[in-house]
């Protein structure tokens, strides 16, 4: 593990890093040497662990660049073809995964204060404290929330019993940048020094790869969360000077140098005339515009190797020590990314698939292997799958809005009738203007929106009055709005009725289906164009 500094300012020296690297070595020795009688202590706790593995930005398709992730999910467990987050950009998005709440519950409602950010998190009411309150060790490494270190103290917050984070104004960067570990702020490489050793994805590795050594004697389960910053783009000086937007490990810099950009149907739409205004706005992409978005992609993709070997060597070390099968492992995103879709040179927060959608696989004791589970899931459900695996529960805090996932995962053809909420807002303490990280649409109100959705159905209404309708079944690529199609006016009607339920919701009534049923006005029939059927299995319930 590199060496500890306490100066944020100071970097941490390659002869440092050697002579502080033989203790760590022989405390590693101790923890390997003492793994046979883990097994006996691990048993007193039936209990299993749960690691959760989240990147940042990552889309769904992404996953193609990670085929020892997709071997050690796909062939062991079951993959969720339907899961969104509630927020699409991360500070909220975390926000609902620590919670089980939408952000009208949980308050973080953006990236910045006043009405977003880690400043507005009530951490004590989380799920570290629950599990903690239980009996779990909670181990938190990575990336944390927007604001942590700049809006908030870096602290270790209340129900980690580790803490390896990353802190502001340096999380965007792979190299020179700082965590919190343990209480101790250390710096990771100076500006300019940028050996492999201390780049961000490696260094998390190796934290979690020694917390679960020594995990395998501890008679504690454990919950650890490993939170990479790939494959978003980096901030700070770097980025200013070169223009490169994401960096991947020197080691894998040039494996995707001659990858196409994926144009998948509705890149680089031109006819928008039935979505809102601001999205209109979009210039065409151009040439320069492509070469630009070609070159993130790829960059986007090699940055996931040094993940894809995280995940990996993870899953070795939690067989080596004899821990893989009393193990549930879930892998997952913050949010999706746009790159071209609908107009879109690159950007989130939106409530289309590429920006909304993310990939999740769990595998573990009981979860059949090689499934697909069809269920429209959410990130709010994220926290009461794992209360239902650790025992846990959010006694004396706020309800829980998501519920488990669990008897889907088991059950992959179960289905219910539920739908699942989006919600956008959030103004920044210098403009007073709506959340945009981005910088790409700097207009107004153009991200607020409401919208609920299942795998039938997406319906948004924004700030400004607009709205729209996209029937997936027969437009999964949210090219067509029907809001003004009459045929739809009664669908139409039935999903606004739902979207005011659940944007005020809290708790159970979150978790129920529509009070009344969401008519199709071709009564399941498919017109010639369709590009999806529904996909047959048990009868939805309430």
């Amino acid at each position: 593990m590199p060496a500890r500094r306490n100066s944020p300012g100071s970097s941490v020296s390659e002869v440092t890093v050697a002579r502080r690297l033989a203790p760590v070595a022989a405390a590693v020795a101790l923890t390997l040497a003492a793994l046979a009688g883990a097994a006996a202590a691990h048993a007193q706790d039936q209990r299993p662990n749960v690691v959760v593995l989240m990147t940042d930005d990552q889309t769904v398709d992404d996953l193609a660049a990670m085929p020892a992730t997709r071997r050690a999910f796909v062939r062991h467990g079951v993959r969720f073809a339907d899961s969104t987050v509630s927020y699409p950009v991360c500070c909220p998005s975390r926000a609902s995964f620590l919670t089980g709440r939408y952000a009208h519950n949980h308050g973080v409602m953006g990236l910045y204060l006043p009405t977003g950010g880690y400043a507005r998190f009530n951490d004590l009411d989380a799920l570290p404290v629950w599990l903690q309150r239980v009996g779990y060790r909670t181990v938190h490494l990575g990336k944390y929330m927007n604001g942590y270190g700049s809006d908030r103290p870096a602290i270790v917050p209340p129900g980690w019993s580790e803490w390896y984070t990353a802190v502001d104004p340096t999380t965007y960067r792979m190299w020179n940048y700082t965590l919190n570990v343990n209480g101790e702020l250390i710096t990771y490489g100076g500006p300019g020094e940028e050996p492999e050793r201390l780049y961000q994805t490696d260094v998390l590795r190796d934290f979690a790869l020694d917390a679960i050594r020594r995990a395998a004697g501890d008679p504690q389960p454990l919950f650890m969360t490993l939170s990479f910053l790939a494959p978003h783009h980096e901030e700070g000086p770097v980025r200013a000077r070169t223009g490169v937007t994401v960096r991947p490990a020197p080691r894998h810099r040039g494996r995707f140098a001659t990858a196409a950009l994926p144009r998948p149907r509705g890149f680089g739409e031109r006819n928008r005339s039935d979505k809102p205004k601001f999205m209109r706005r979009f210039a065409p992409l151009d040439a320069a515009a492509i070469a630009r978005m070609t070159a993130e992609y790829r960059a986007r993709q090699e940055s996931l190797l040094a993940v894809d070997e995280a995940v990996d060597a993870i899953v070795r070390e939690l067989e080596a020590t004899g821990q893989l099968e009393s193990t549930y492992l879930l892998f997952t995103s913050d949010n999706g990314y746009m790159l071209g879709e609908h107009g879109v040179s690159n950007g989130k927060m939106l409530p289309y698939d590429p920006s909304a959608r993310v990939p999740l696989l769990l595998r573990g004791p009981g979860i059949p292997a090689r499934r697909t589970v069809r269920e429209p899931v959410s990130n709010v459900d994220l926290a009461p799958t794992i209360l239902e695996l650790s025992g846990a529960s959010a006694a004396g805090g706020l309800p829980i809005d998501g519920r488990s996932f669990m008897r889907f995962a088991r059950q992959p053809r179960r289905r219910s009738a539920r739908m699942v909420l989006h919600e956008t807002g959030g103004l920044r303490a210098t403009s007073l203007q709506p959340e945009d990280d981005t910088g790409a649409v700097p207009v107004r109100n153009v991200r607020t929106y409401r919208a609920v959705r299942d795998d039938h159905w997406l319906y948004v209404v924004y700030r400004s009055g607009e709205r729209e309708l996209y029937d997936l079944w027969r437009d999964p690529y949210q090219l067509r709005s029907r809001h003004r199609d009459r045929r739809y006016a009664p669908t139409k009607r039935a999903l606004h009725a739902e979207l005011q339920r659940l944007s005020t919701c809290r708790g159970r009534p979150c978790r129920l289906g529509p009070t009344t049923e969401i008519p199709d006005p071709f009564d399941g029939r498919f017109e010639p164009e369709t590009a999806r059927r529904p996909t047959p299995g048990a009868p939805r319930r309430r």
